[in-house]
């Protein structure tokens, strides 16, 4: 990605990362936000990658590191490491939950988006 994008792309992660804050005040849970916000990173990559003329998979990745697990992944690994399995299944049923809605709105949007453009080239 040129370095002119950056911007573009941390206002993506900023995007994802307001969208996931809403999603949760709204639905209360994990997986819908995080599947919502996936959603809506990846519509903005594809369309940014048009604009831009790059790739959308570069505006994506940076966009989506907000929602990566990460910290509910370490807790989990602790928690087994102390032997707390019961908070140790709840930390790992968290990062599954984000990882699930991460693919499943990127999976979705890629699948609408392809499905777009096939269209848009069978009328050519």
């Amino acid at each position: 990605m040129k370095r002119k994008y950056l911007p573009l792309a941390a206002a993506g992660a900023l995007i994802s990362w307001m969208v996931f804050i809403l999603g949760k005040a709204f639905w209360g849970n994990i997986f819908l936000p995080t599947l919502f916000a996936s959603f809506v990173t990846d519509v903005y990559a594809e369309i940014l990658a048009r604009i831009c003329k790059e790739t959308s998979t570069s505006f994506f990745v940076t966009s989506i590191i907000p929602l990566i697990p990460g910290s509910t992944l370490y807790y989990c690994m602790n928690s087994i490491l102390e032997g707390n399995t019961v908070q140790a299944l709840e930390y790992g049923r968290d990062t599954f939950l984000f990882a699930f809605g991460i693919a499943a709105g990127m999976s979705i949007a890629w699948s609408i988006c392809y499905f777009l453009r096939s269209i848009k080239k069978n009328k050519k």
